[in-house]
């Protein structure tokens, strides 16, 4: 099975060639890109400014993370509080100093962000990067009622038949967003880039992987472990990363190959919905 939307470095690490490339049935216009990509660098500008300067931003993370690692530790002595400052209370002054520091840093950054993000100019900027987005997705047919979901982007080589996922940074999967929608005939999946078509009649299941897998980051308004995302029991971790109990591969066959769609847990209704398919309960572990 090759992975769709995926990146095969087997036989060339440097490849930049998407499996699946053959799907895309419509490009965004060159106008149109230019546009979006004009008005995504300037709502990159003005988040920037929103932020703390780089360096204060890792004072304030050394902070916080050396407070936490020192509260933890002085919970877990077996003393008291009195006992455990007359032995060291070096640990309490560095650890509340921290606390301190990381809280102002968190504050100011806070105030900031509000501060430049709440004025008129950004207003703009963020309204201007909306509209070249509904232009793109107006040029690319996609009707109003389109879902936006994750799906998995990886780099992976094979080896002995089984797909050995290359991690890239800190995480294993990129889950960039689409919007999916289908009609009669494809199932649509679109980006700013382009629409892909896969045909419905090429369709052949939903299965399960049960296997820890870390994504990039959480794209949802509602936070991960809250409404209907808390069932799914996601995690993060310090780099912001994402962590999921397993996923799930739409497989299909098209054009003399088999692809898998790597679907986040959170997105299978919406997948199963478009497609008619169920997951299967049998449930595939390591491998993938």
């Amino acid at each position: 099975m090759k992975p769709f939307l995926a990146i095969d470095l087997t036989n060339n690490k440097k490849n930049e060639q998407i499996n699946g490339s053959e799907f895309l049935m419509q490009e965004t216009s060159a106008a149109l890109a230019q546009r979006l990509e004009m008005s995504e660098d300037q709502a990159q500008q003005t988040v920037k400014k929103s932020k703390l300067p780089l360096g204060l931003r890792i004072v304030q993370y050394v902070c916080g993370l050396g407070a936490g690692m020192i509260l933890c530790g002085l919970l877990r002595a077996d003393v008291s509080f009195a006992q455990g400052y007359a032995n060291a209370p070096e640990l309490y002054w560095a650890g509340g100093i921290g606390a301190v520091v990381w809280l102002c840093l968190w504050l100011w950054g806070k105030w900031k962000s509000k501060k430049v993000l709440g004025t008129e100019e950004s207003e703009q900027t963020m309204s201007h990067l909306e509209n070249a987005a509904e232009a793109v997705y107006r040029e690319l047919g996609v009707p109003e009622g389109a879902k936006v979901v994750d799906v998995l982007f990886l780099f992976y080589k094979e080896k002995d038949g089984q797909i050995r996922v290359t991690e890239k940074g800190i995480c294993q999967y990129f889950n960039p967003e689409f919007k999916v929608f289908a009609d009669g005939e494809n199932l649509y999946l679109a980006n700013m880039e382009g629409k892909y078509a896969i045909p419905l009649s090429a369709m052949k299941r939903i299965y399960t992987v049960k296997k820890h897998i870390r994504m990039a980051v959480w794209n949802k308004e509602e936070a991960f472990n809250k409404g209907i995302y808390k069932p799914y029991k996601l995690t993060t971790d310090n780099y912001g990363c994402v962590h999921c109990k397993q996923y799930h591969i739409l497989e299909f066959q098209a054009r003399g190959e088999t692809y898998g769609l790597y679907i986040p847990p959170y997105e299978l209704a919406v997948f199963a919905a478009v497609t008619g398919l169920k997951a299967e309960t049998s449930a595939e572990k390591g491998g993938e």
